[in-house]
Formats: structure tokens, sequence, C-alpha cells
């Protein structure tokens, strides 16, 4: 069986938790995407105010250091005026490393001397810059620093600008500038934390509401399925009662007309040719006298089959009348029995279909309980409530008071099956049937349609 619940909990689980994944690395992104477009222009304006002053200085020492290769032993040093601008740069907090290339890669000076005559011809932000772009990176604290080949102490933004006299004259080499971005880093990290949480738990609300609607669908499911079981079972029982009642049907009538009107006939056969034989008139008259007793019979049986099978009072002057005439045909044979009949409504208020239906049901009802009772009363009501209709059948003592209607699947089998008849014609023609089984004995049954 197709546990609807625990594959949506857990399904819906996943996708909430990947959702929120994917709304940090998302927000992460946009966020890093946005720290380097800002840190950006902020270090273009940093190193252009810089270095415009002492261009024509910073020139002249890239002029003059352009020839020096990595394996160059002297490195001719920064002019005093350069030193002093670089230094004056470097009394910013948020610069924490200069850089010089130049038009080769080599750093010709760095506030980190170790990395004085380093080859960074590879360095993609070098080579951007050297053709005239500006290339920028955020690289985290002990992450590899893509650009420099190097692992970093500390969450730093790098910047690689073009070095030139004019933008028409040529590219005399590169600056590079690092910045530091601790606190940005921090303050990113800590709304990325606050928005996962505050997505994991808006998130995880609607996972508790979705939740509740499927529970409450699983188990609005789980009646219907009930429910299509129950009566898919009362078919069945029906199915089987039908064709079992049909053939005890067939069975009988074949029974009456073979033992009965045959038999009937057969004997009237027999006293004609007998008084074809006799030559005397008053043998034949005394023969003809004795046929019509036989065929009176033989035509009261037919009426009597006729009338079980449909009585034309049905037809002819409706539900109500028949029912009288039943209710009395009913205690002339059972005398031990009475019925008292609760009938609220006019015979027009009966729709025609529904009459042959309801005298059905209550002719086989009334065998049923023939067959169980010798004694007592049976109610039976008939009545119209806001264009319902309703038919109530009871042979319960009139003083009890535990009326109690018990589930139809929760009744006896063998019990259910003295009123499946019933239950079968009410639910073929569209109605709803209720029984209940009382603990001091007798039945109550209902069948009720909606006009």
């Amino acid at each position: 069986m197709f546990r609807l619940l625990r594959y949506y909990s857990v399904a819906s689980l996943v996708a909430v938790l990947a959702t929120a994944v994917l709304l940090a690395w998302f927000y992460r992104q946009v966020a890093i995407e946005g720290i380097v477009q800002m840190i950006e222009r902020g270090n273009l304006t940093l190193a252009r105010t810089a270095m415009n002053p002492i261009k024509p200085t910073l020139l002249e020492y890239l002029s003059a250091t352009q020839d020096l290769r990595p394996d160059s032993a002297n490195h001719p040093p920064l002019p005093p005026d350069l030193l002093a601008s670089i230094n004056s740069l470097m009394q910013d907090r948020s610069v924490v490393r200069i850089k010089l290339f130049n038009r080769h890669g080599v750093v010709v000076f760095s506030t980190k001397p170790s990395q004085i005559g380093d080859d960074q011809n590879h360095n993609q932000g070098f080579n951007i810059a050297i053709n005239g772009g500006v290339a920028s990176a955020l690289t985290y604290r002990d992450t590899f620093n893509r650009f420099d080949g190097v692992t970093e102490d500390d969450n730093l933004m790098q910047t690689y600008i073009p070095v030139q006299a004019s933008p028409a004259e040529p590219i005399q080499g590169v600056f590079e500038l690092y910045t530091d971005v601790n606190r940005l880093v921090l303050q990113t990290e800590r709304t990325e934390f606050m928005i996962m949480a505050g997505a994991t738990l808006i998130l995880l609300a609607l996972y508790a509401v979705l939740v509740l609607i499927v529970r409450r669908a699983n188990t609005t499911i789980e009646l219907q399925q009930r429910t299509i079981f129950e009566r898919t079972e009362t078919l069945e029982l029906l199915s089987a009662h039908m064709l079992k009642s049909e053939e005890s049907q067939k069975k009988r009538i074949a029974l009456e007309l073979h033992e009965g009107l045959a038999q009937t006939l057969a004997a009237l056969k027999l006293k004609v040719e007998n008084g074809r034989h006799h030559k005397a008139d008053d043998e034949a008259a005394g023969s003809v006298d004795s046929i019509i007793p036989v065929l009176q019979a033989a035509i009261q049986e037919i009426r009597t089959i006729a009338t079980d099978l449909r009585p034309p009072s049905l037809d002819d002057l409706g539900l109500l009348p028949t029912l009288s005439w039943l209710s009395r045909e009913f205690e002339a044979q059972h005398p031990g029995i009475r019925i008292e009949r609760q009938i609220a409504l006019q015979d027009r208020d009966i729709p025609t279909p529904l009459k042959a239906i309801l005298y059905r049901i209550i002719v086989s009802v009334l065998d049923d309980m023939a067959q169980h009772m010798n004694t007592g009363q049976i109610q039976l009501g008939l009545w119209l409530d806001n264009d319902t209709l309703t038919l109530l059948i009871d042979d319960t003592a009139a003083e009890m008071l535990d009326r109690t209607v018990t589930p139809l699947m929760n009744i006896d089998p063998q019990l259910r099956a003295g009123f499946a008849r019933m239950e079968e014609l009410t639910t073929l023609s569209g109605g709803t049937f209720t029984a209940s089984h009382h603990s001091g004995g007798g039945t109550t049954l209902r069948a009720s349609w909606n006009r």
C-alpha cells in the first residue's frame, strides 16, 4: 500500500533543505559579486588618487625596470617620493599589500619583500591588466589564491590596474592593490546565516502546514478507500444474494406452475377426455360441473402468481392502497403479527420509479421477519422530509430505548443476509441504507432517497 504521508514528508523535507541551501548559495554568489564590484571601484579610486601625483616618477621607475627578469640580481630601489606615496597609501588600514609589475610580469616591488623578483607572467589578473583591463578577485582566508597561486592568511580583495601615461600610450606595467575585506566578509557571512536561518524557519513552517494538509488529505483518502472497500464488499454480497434470490424466485414460480397450474390443467384434460366417452346426458352434465371448480381454482392460482409478480393495484390505484392491501393479506396469513402503518404523505409525493422499489422492499422484509417471529408488531413508516423520502421498518419492541445505529459493516453477515434484498434495492436505486440490531432483540431498517 502506498504511504502518501510518509513519502510526502520525506520528499518535501529534502526539498525544503535543498531549497534553503540553494537560497544561501545564491545569496552568497550575489553578495560576493556585490563585494567585488564595490571594492574594485574603491581600489581603483584609491590607487588612481595615490598614483596621479607621482605618475611620472612611477613611469620612470617602470621604464628603468622593464628589462628585469626573474633571475636578475640587481633591482633598483624605489625613488623616495614614490616610496613615500606608497607608505602613505599603506597607512590606510584597509590596504595590506602593494605590488608593481613590469611589462614581463616580474614583481619589481612589493611591500612583502620576499615576493620581489617573482615571475607572474602566467598570472591571470596581470594578463588582464597588461592588456588594458582591470581584474579583481576575492580570496578567502586559508583558501587558494587563483591569481597568485598561494594560500592567503586573510580575506583579501586584490585588484590589478594597468599603469600608462595616458589612454593612448602603451602600458608600462601593472599596479596591484590588496585590500582587507574581513569586515565585509564577516558581515556577509552573518547576513548569509541569518537569511539561511530565516528561510529555513519559513520553509519549515510551510512544510509543517503542507504536512498537516497532506495528513488531512491522506485521512480523507483513507476514509474514501475504506468506504469504497466497504461498498465493494457490500456489492459483492448483494450480487451473490441477487443471483441466489433470482434463482430462488424462478424455482418457486416454476414449482408453482408445474405442481399447481400444470397439475390442474392435466386434471382438466382427463375430465374432458372422460366426458367424451360418456354418452348419457346426466353423466356429461356431472362431468362438466366437476370441471368448473377446478377451472376456478386454476384461475385463482394464476391470479395469485401474477399478484406475487406485480399486483395490478400498484399501477391502477397506487402504492399506498397496495400497502394497505398487503398489510391485510400479511396479517391474515400471520394472525399473531400486526403491522402498524405510519405513512405521512400522499401517493403523488412518491416518485413513480420508486413505487415498485418500495413495494419490493417491504414485501421482502415482511417475508423475512415472518420467518423469525410468530407474534409481535412491525412498524412500517414512510414519510417525506425536506425532499428526502424515508422508509422505516422496525420489529423492535416499542418500550426499548436503546436504538443506537450500528455501522452496516459491523453487523453479523448472517443477520445482514436477512435484509440484503432491501439493501440491494436501496443501493441500486440510488438510496442510502442503514440498519441497527439491538441487544434486546429486533432490527431497525431505514432507507432514504433524495427526490
